[in-house]
């Protein structure tokens, strides 16, 4: 199916282009949500959300299908964003009360999968996650992050410079937690 074809019946509210919609891309846009919530639950709130607003807004994406993921992954980077700014409390993890997922299989640095990674990214706290998701992994440049979340320019790059030293602590962790269940 043509994807200009797609798009118009998603405007016209035909439910199953807007079922096709949500099938193809939910898998990719929660990946992103759960890089930016601290439980499934929340990344599944931010997915639907950020979907209804895509069939809610679709009509006013005008471009090709090239960018049709990234203008949906803004959309749901947003929504992430604005359900953290509404929350009334922020979870932080302070050292010392770090307890490491028995999912996660520690490994060397050099053998960290996407899953891992992403797994230690939620140790971060809050803001730091934030922007390091946001610059690290979303390729944002700290000028859109300052606006984003309401920060100075100079603010994001301390908070990322931060985030990348805890990420660094919680692999050494990591290893070091290898490494000491293997002598055993």
């Amino acid at each position: 199916m043509k994807f200009r074809k797609l798009i118009s019946a998603a405007e016209n509210r035909e439910p199953w282009a807007q079922r096709r919609i949500v099938d193809n891309y939910s898998p990719y846009l929660f990946l992103i949500a759960n890089r930016y919530s601290d439980t499934k639950e929340d990344a599944q709130d931010i997915l639907q959300d950020a979907l209804v607003n895509i069939i809610n807004n679709i009509h006013q994406y005008k471009s090709g299908e090239d960018k049709f993921k990234a203008w949906m992954k803004r959309i749901c980077i947003n929504v992430a964003l604005s359900k953290k700014r509404k929350m009334s409390y922020t979870r932080e993890i302070y050292p010392g009360e770090v307890k490491y997922d028995a999912s996660v299989e520690p490994t060397a640095l050099h053998k960290l999968g996407v899953s891992e990674i992403i797994a230690l990214i939620q140790f971060l706290p809050e803001t730091q996650r934030q922007v390091f998701n946001l610059y690290i992994i979303d390729g944002f440049k700290h000028s859109e992050i300052a606006k984003m979340l309401d920060m100075g320019e100079s603010t994001s790059r301390t908070t990322l410079t931060r985030a990348r030293k805890k990420m660094q602590r919680l692999i050494f962790e990591q290893e070091k937690i290898r490494i000491d269940e293997s002598l055993r």
